[in-house]
């Protein structure tokens, strides 16, 4: 592998027709030129054609699925199509500054040979107009006091997740041998494959921020975001939880990772369900008082949620 081989580009897409000029736009505007873009349309009904052609860049190529099937499907479609010996993902509604591809591929060349990939900062910010610029605000992710964020971090990423897909590169044959993304999640897709990525080998990672990605203010946008239904966080957590009890993870984080699936599962209305999430975790953590007042609130489900709704209140 060296410089200048074919990064191979996988960008999601359901009814963003209207978002590509800019998006997609600052893909094909990269300064590292040997790219094919695969926008994997997961069954738009906007005119999604019509935007792929308005970006007038042969390198792009529409994949259209025949049915809908998320993010996950839609990543497993792109990474079955890609012909370069390495994948980024990108989102479609994210913008990637000029030479974000040229840097993570020299980063990644200039790592050991068990370093499988590189992911950087994403910086989000709120997209407002003048009438409501006074709402603007911003954040960086990872986040700052996290650690370690690069070298060996499968151990970390079973805590949770730190590498943003939107902005990860990656050796094809490394992303192979960790299976496809799990197409039954809508939710925590990214932490799912990170959790069998990271096993593959080491990461590499760029401090400064290479994606950005606007965030809506209005509200009829942001509950429309699959990552805050609460029926999807439920069940990715659950089943993820699962699958790292089948791996024998480490006892405290998994002990952490129950607590959270049983508060998740309280909080939809299913304390029998939570019991048990809470059962396993104090089988971990047998003398976390914690764990035993979540486990024994949990039969007084009212009571649960009203001291959680007056914490979250707490400034």
């Amino acid at each position: 592998m060296q410089y200048g081989d074919l990064v191979s580009v996988i960008v999601p897409v359901f009814n963003r027709a209207h978002l590509l000029g800019r998006t997609v736009g600052s893909v094909c505007s990269q300064s590292y030129k040997n790219i094919e873009i695969l926008i994997v349309d997961d069954c738009s009904t906007d005119a999604i054609e019509e935007a792929v052609a308005a970006l007038g860049d042969a390198r792009v190529r529409l994949i259209k699925r025949a049915r809908n099937g998320g993010v996950a499907a839609a990543r497993n479609t792109g990474v079955d199509e890609a012909k370069g010996a390495l994948v980024a993902f990108f989102d479609s509604d994210d913008i990637c500054v000029f030479d974000r591809i040229e840097r993570q591929v020299r980063l990644l060349l200039a790592q050991p040979s068990d370093y499988i990939g590189v992911y950087c900062a994403r910086l989000f910010y709120n997209d407002v107009e003048e009438s409501n610029y006074f709402r603007t605000d911003c954040h960086i992710r990872p986040y700052p006091h996290e650690t370690p964020l690069s070298g060996d971090i499968s151990h970390r990423t079973m805590q949770g997740n730190i590498i943003n897909f939107p902005g990860l590169l990656v050796r094809r044959t490394a992303l192979l041998a960790a299976g496809p993304s799990d197409e039954l999640l809508r939710n925590n897709v990214d932490w799912d494959l990170c959790l069998r990525l990271t096993q593959q080998g080491k990461f590499a990672f760029e401090p400064e921020p290479l994606i950005l990605t606007p965030t809506a203010l209005r509200a009829e946008v942001i509950a429309q975001r699959i990552s805050r239904s609460s029926r999807y966080k439920t069940f990715s957590y659950v089943r993820i939880t699962g699958k790292l009890r089948r791996r024998k993870a480490d006892p405290k984080i998994l002990a952490g990772h129950h607590a959270t699936a049983g508060r998740v599962l309280i909080s939809q209305g299913y304390p029998e369900r939570a019991r048990r999430f809470f059962r396993a975790s104090i089988k971990n953590e047998p003398l976390s008082l914690k764990m035993w007042g979540h486990f024994l609130l949990s039969y007084f489900p009212g009571l649960h949620a009203t001291i959680r709704n007056r914490r979250s209140k707490k400034p």
